[in-house]
């Protein structure tokens, strides 16, 4: 029974108006059954009854507020069936559907639809209360309940009704002087007779408003095209809005989708693909549109090397627009707090900023000041003997403690800063200030992590995490196999307090005893867990440290990798537990949120049909084509469903129909820093060149390559004649690079840019005469889109 009649809506005493700034608490349920954030207080509810569920195979939490299909609009509705008694009571309480706090401080009304077969008095609707911060800034605290009495008439049967409630009288009510109304989480509703009446009745739309004469017109829409979307982009006339969006793949147009945001994904049917589609965007309150803005843009088909490259630019975006802005830090997911920023994830996106700045997705200016504004907070937040701390408060600068026994130095998140730091001072070699500035923190901020001191009393071993207030009491050594090898690195590198390679031997390797080769679908793998181990171990710690060349008396790293990458390859495509989805092109398990929560996934160990992109996506040097095959099929096939305006979402589950669109910043960051590794080889070669980090490796007993280029994007060498050279000298560049626009740039042996050069397509011939060069080695990299070449030049 789906009854939309706008018709028979009983009006209140507020009359017709435009609304905007619209809150929502609930519109859609999780799914027809059920609504996990509508949460029944069944603990203190005496004799009174409500009806509760719990999520599909989560009984534990058998307080959720049932779904009815019946619906105002949309596909279902909260479903109320109480019986208030005279010795108990019934409370429920609405949270919005990503739990996040909001400001009803602007809105003027509060309203929902309500329908019941049979008619209500007003006195008898639910008491109306709201459930915010509390000012003290600690806990929550509850208003005062209002009636609905004096607002509304009763409610007649059959019919989907509007109900509204004032909410100035409830903001300048003297009793809920010690609520935040700028940060409300809920909307209860509580008992309000006592005579032992039973009813059912259906709500939809609980929403908040400020009342407007007009509706305002989205401004200066945009819509550039891309492989298989085009996306929709203008800017928000005022706060809290609702957005339709129209679109004709013909002649007609047709509502594709609704949305709060400022933008929009429309992932275009094949038959549209290629051919010029027009979008309008219209603002709508109450099923009221604006006029609308409007827009046309076109697909067109993007080469491989095009579809990595959009892949990164969107996941970039989450470190450049979805950072905390005040900071520049990461945030540690898109759908949390907004203050909660993490020292690893700001790592990673520090690499993701040198992507940025060699490939111009943002103005190179913009990124030098974002990274120095970043190094300036991580100069100036808490630190624990030079290491920082997993979470930070982005505003404060304070350690956000991560659990309550981890409010200290993290060892392992600071070595992923680490690795930044050195690629940072090696990358940006320029004379600017913003340069000298950057190499000038970099260096002092990577010289001033003590090390030694995570030793514990200069222990063969590192402890992950010490604090100030409870020492190494939570004792957690970093042992090998997993994502800290670039903890025990980072430290043998470290020049002012670097460990012995008795610490990596004794602490990291046990003695040889991390090896235990074993053999799955024919892959040999010596480090892992069985079957591979969750795929983030091969990404986190090789952002910067390339696993080709890679090797000591433990393991070919570069080797061990391939091997474990092909393993969870093989596992998806035999799919042995018959999750939905696995196959050729939907693979890699890796840490991620799932349904029940977050846990590092790894096959048939812990496997519950969970799959992460950036598991495969940030494998992409170690198996570049089954990598660009989840790639096509994420964005390509899946698109509408799994990629967003950061790029891919951060894990699905097809089994238990669930998706997260959300996103993770330490499961961005290696998908665009890993795809460029194999791309190009850029941050492996800047952090590879670091002469502290050869130091430690050297220290170590690792063979490496000091210049790294993947093995998947190297082509032979340029040829130089004369080489050795005085000042002139000629490069003969390969064909395959010549297809396109190339630059040349020459390296000093310290890692100083000395030459950056821009060439044509068709430049097979680059000419340099009477060169400045002090005598001494230099390094060549002809570098365009897609491939990379490097070349040694003596001058002397």
């Amino acid at each position: 029974m789906k009854l939309i009649l706008l018709s028979v809506i009983l009006l209140s005493v507020f009359g017709q108006f435009s609304l905007a700034q619209e809150v929502f608490f609930f519109r859609e349920g999780t799914d027809n059954t059920y609504y996990d954030q509508g949460i029944v207080n069944t603990a203190n509810q005496g004799e009174s009854l409500f009806e509760v569920t719990h999520p599909p195979g989560l009984p534990q939490y058998n307080d959720k507020i049932p779904c009815s299909s019946s619906a105002f609009t949309g596909t279902s509705s909260l479903k109320f069936n109480y019986t208030s008694a005279s010795t108990g009571n019934w409370q429920v309480t609405i949270y919005r559907s990503d739990w996040s706090v909001a400001d009803l401080t602007p809105m003027d009304s509060l309203s929902f639809y309500l329908y019941s077969e049979q008619g209500i008095p007003a006195s008898a609707l639910p008491l109306i209360g709201i459930k915010a911060v509390n000012n003290s800034g600690t806990g929550d605290a509850l208003s005062v309940f209002y009636p609905l009495t004096t607002y509304n008439n009763d409610i007649p049967a059959d019919r989907w009704t509007q109900v509204r409630l004032p909410l100035q009288p409830v903001f300048a009510d003297a009793n809920n002087s010690q609520l935040d109304f700028s940060r409300v989480k809920g909307i209860v509703f509580n008992q309000s007779e006592n005579d032992g009446t039973s009813r059912i009745i259906l709500l939809d739309e609980l929403m908040t408003y400020k009342k407007l004469e007009t509706t305002p017109v989205p401004l200066n829409l945009t819509a550039t095209g891309y492989d298989s979307h085009i996306e929709l982009v203008w800017d928000q006339p005022a706060e809290g809005l609702i957005y339709r969006i129209y679109a004709a793949y013909d002649a007609t147009f047709s509502l594709i989708a609704e949305t709060s945001q400022n933008h929009y994904l429309d992932f275009v049917p094949d038959p549209a693909k290629n051919s010029i589609i027009h979008y309008r965007v219209m603002t709508v309150a109450q099923n009221r549109e604006s006029e609308p803005a409007e827009a046309t843009a076109q697909t067109r088909d993007y080469s491989d090397d095009e579809l990595k490259d959009l892949v990164q630019r969107y996941a970039f975006r989450y470190f450049w627009e979805g950072a905390h802005q005040q900071s520049g830090m990461a945030l540690e997911r898109s759908n949390g707090n907004g203050v909660t920023v993490a020292s690893g994830a700001t790592g990673m996106g520090l690499m993701a900023m040198i992507v940025a700045h060699e490939r111009e997705y943002q103005p190179r200016e913009a990124i030098k000041e974002r990274i120095v504004k970043t190094l300036h907070f991580l100069e100036n937040c808490d630190r624990y003997h030079g290491a920082w701390s997993h979470w930070y408060n982005g505003d404060t600068r304070k350690t956000q403690p991560f659990t309550a026994d981890d409010d200290g130095g993290d060892i392992v998140e600071t070595s992923f800063l680490a690795q930044a730091l050195l690629a940072l001072r090696n990358y940006f070699s320029g004379t600017d200030d913003q340069s000298v500035l950057i190499r000038q923190k970099s260096k002092l901020l990577w010289e001033s992590i003590e090390w030694n001191w995570y030793r514990n009393g200069n222990q063969n071993s590192i402890t992950w995490h010490w604090s100030p207030t409870i020492g190494f009491a939570k004792n957690m050594k970093v042992t090998g196999w997993n994502e800290a090898l670039a903890v025990y690195i980072m430290a043998a590198a470290s020049p002012t307090y670097g460990i012995p390679k008795e610490v990596y031997t004794q602490g990291w390797a046990r003695n040889g005893d991390m090896v235990n080769a074993r053999t799955f679908y024919n892959y040999t793998i010596k480090l892992s867990h069985n079957w591979g181990g969750p795929l983030f171990w091969l990404h986190y710690s090789h952002l910067g440290i390339n696993p080709h060349g890679l090797s000591d008396q433990y393991a070919n790293y570069w080797t061990e990798h391939i091997n474990t990458v092909r393993i969870h390859h093989a596992y998806a495509v035999e799919n042995p537990l018959y999750y939905e989805s696995y196959s050729d092109q939907c693979w890699g398990l890796t840490a991620s949120d799932d349904p029940d929560g977050y846990t590092a996934h790894e096959p048939m160990d812990n496997d519950n049909g969970t799959s992460s992109p950036t598991a495969a996506l940030a494998s992409m040097p170690y198996a570049p084509d089954q990598a660009l095959k989840a790639l096509k099929y994420f964005y390509r096939e899946r698109g509408q469903d799994l990629f967003g305006i950061y790029g891919p979402y951060d894990a699905f589950n097809d089994y238990r129909n669930w998706i997260q669109k959300a996103y993770i910043g330490i499961d961005q960051g290696p998908i665009i820093v890993m795809i460029e590794n194999q791309r190009s080889g850029l941050l492996w070669n800047y952090v590879m060149r670091d002469t502290d980090l050869q130091a430690g490796l050297d220290k170590l007993g690792f063979s490496y390559q000091s210049t790294a280029v993947s093995e998947a994007s190297s082509i032979p060498e340029v040829k130089i004649f004369p080489n050795p050279a005085h000042k002139s000298f000629t490069l003969t560049i390969p064909e395959e690079i010549t297809r396109q626009a190339f630059t040349v740039k020459i390296y000093s042996i310290e890692g100083k840019k000395v030459i950056d050069r821009s060439c044509q397509p068709g430049t097979s011939q680059v000419l340099f005469e009477e060169l400045p060069l002090p005598m001494g080695l230099y390094l060549i990299q002809i570098q365009s889109n897609n491939l990379s070449a490097f070349s040694k030049l003596i001058i002397q």
